[in-house]
């Protein structure tokens, strides 16, 4: 049986935790998601830049695979930020919180891809019903709907979301810290070419909530979850993950007055239940075997 580290454990709950609060502060502020991404970036490299900078980490990037790998990890990184602040900002919190946890779905497959784990009937179960939790949580399936563009949009991030861990498993001899540094600074490549439709002219309500999202929920939470999901198996990855899903819903409803429709809660349980469901049976088959 494997042996996980306590610690890690706890740093993935607290990342997630952190990270659960991300749908509401994206919302409730009234930058677009050029705007967001650009400003959270800016703050998440400056200061783990002075951090490595200040240790003289940068020498742990040895070679050109180091490199290419950290701008594939940022390509990938941006991609799903672009794609996850537009589905909450296209439909809200909650549906963006939804469909982004279609995450454990898509590391089924990739591990299937990438490492050859064998698909079971019940894996393709888990699929029906995670695809079918898709289709009750949009309101009207209607690809001229601002909700439903939004909801692909939210599986879209949900499956890059889960190629990074993958990614970073590939340089883990490379620190956490830099890696992260790696994963934003690359990201801008993503967002860049949309600096001509930011919006810098914000209320100081926005700036505050904007410092926050770059502090705690990017430089803290995913320095946590960057070194956390590296060391834990994918399994344990996926099911700390979906912390994040109530969360969200939760902070969502109290915070934005957003309401949780009956084919929405049905919806996110289905999600909830194929995402927890596929990552138990993960569980035993990795710790019998």
């Amino acid at each position: 049986m494997g042996r996980i580290d306590p610690r890690i454990f706890f740093l993935a709950i607290v990342s997630t935790l952190i990270m659960g609060t991300v749908p509401v502060w994206i919302k409730s502020v009234s930058a677009n998601a050029a705007t967001i991404g650009l400003v959270r970036l800016i703050i998440t490299v400056v200061i783990i830049s002075l951090i490595l900078q200040y240790k003289k980490a940068f020498g742990s990037i040895k070679s050109r695979h180091d490199w290419a790998m950290l701008i594939v990890i940022g390509l990938v990184f941006g991609a799903h930020w672009l794609s996850y602040f537009l589905s909450i900002k296209l439909s809200s919190a909650s549906l963006g919180a939804i469909s982004v946890s279609t995450f454990g779905i898509h590391l089924l497959f990739l591990n299937w891809i990438v490492k050859g784990q064998k698909v079971s009937w019940l894996d393709a179960l888990t699929v029906a019903l995670c695809f079918g939790g898709c289709l009750l949580v949009v309101p009207k399936f209607d690809f001229s709907s601002d909700a439903t563009i939004g909801v692909m949009l939210g599986v879209l991030s949900g499956f890059l979301y889960a190629c990074l861990p993958l990614l970073h498993q590939r340089i883990q001899y490379i620190p956490t810290l830099t890696r992260t540094w790696g994963q934003a600074t690359f990201a801008f490549i993503v967002f860049l070419p949309l600096y001509g439709v930011s919006e810098w002219q914000l209320p100081a309500s926005d700036w505050v909530k904007l410092g926050i999202l770059g502090v705690f929920c990017t430089v803290v939470a995913h320095s946590l979850w960057v070194k956390a999901s590296t060391e834990l198996p994918g399994i344990i990855t996926s099911l700390v993950y979906y912390l994040y899903l109530p969360i969200s819903i939760a902070l969502s409803i109290v915070f934005l007055g957003e309401k949780l429709t009956l084919p929405m809660g049905i919806g996110a349980a289905l999600i909830l239940l194929a995402n927890v469901g596929q990552s138990v049976v993960s569980w035993k088959k990795h710790f019998s075997s």
